[in-house]
């Protein structure tokens, strides 16, 4: 994994938003018998790029879900775009950017690839989901913190 790296292209000229790359091997478990990986596997990738990106920012998610008292930051919406297949013994790069973020909820986009081959392209909205206060209460969001919402956004902490 790498330390963050900024987007030199970001829409809007705004501090660009932080981004970091990965490689992970493609494993037996990860595809079918033609050896093709299966896509749900994507998404795990997504989920691991995403979560590389809160560690290399100094927000790994075993210190920060207790610190800010939230069950996690799950998914709301997801997609991908699938134009090239992954196979077994393939080195993917996930390359792995904040879009945006609102009050309490932000994006993440996300390509994979093997060398210069772009396999597909996909992002996921997630949420800032409270710690309920007894257990069994409902789920609800709750605002980013300010010091979490300028690092996402490409700002010092």
């Amino acid at each position: 994994m790498t330390e963050p790296r900024r987007i030199s292209d970001t829409p809007g000229g705004g501090p660009a938003a932080p981004a970091t790359t990965i490689t992970i091997p493609v494993r037996w478990r990860d595809v079918d018998p033609a050896g093709i990986a299966f896509y749900p596997r994507f998404y795990e990738w997504y989920d691991a790029g995403c979560e590389a990106l809160f560690e290399a920012l100094g927000l790994p998610w075993p210190e920060m879900f207790p610190r800010y008292e939230i069950i996690g930051v799950p998914i709301l919406e997801s997609g991908s775009r699938f134009s090239s297949p992954v196979r077994y013994g393939d080195v993917l790069t996930i390359h792995s950017a904040v879009a945006w973020v609102k009050r309490t909820t932000f994006r993440m986009e996300h390509t994979i690839s093997v060398g210069d081959r772009r396999c597909a392209a996909g992002f996921e909205v997630r949420a800032w989901v409270a710690r309920p206060a007894t257990p069994g209460a409902p789920l609800a969001t709750k605002p980013i913190p300010d010091e979490v919402v300028r690092t996402l956004k490409g700002g010092a902490p």
